[in-house]
């Protein structure tokens, strides 16, 4: 009856600890999945701003014109 008993106590502990760390792993998951999801946004805001940029420019002939003298061209 008492090894019974410590076993069932020992189970419950390993049952605590696991749950613990399980929803430890899963908090830790959900803040990087948050961080990513921010990077995302950022990146996305910047490839919006150098798209307006880049048809700003192409809009006007004279600035490609001016900006052709100092961007190389690998052609």
């Amino acid at each position: 009856m008492f090894l019974t008993r410590l076993q069932l106590y020992l189970f419950i502990g390993a049952a605590f600890i696991l749950g613990a760390l399980g929803i430890y792993a899963s908090g830790v998951q959900r803040g990087i999945d948050r961080q990513r999801g921010q990077l995302d946004r950022a990146r996305l805001d910047k490839i919006g701003q150098a798209k307006e940029i880049e048809d700003e420019i192409n809009a006007d002939p004279d600035i490609v014109d001016r900006a052709r003298q100092w961007v190389r061209h690998d052609d």
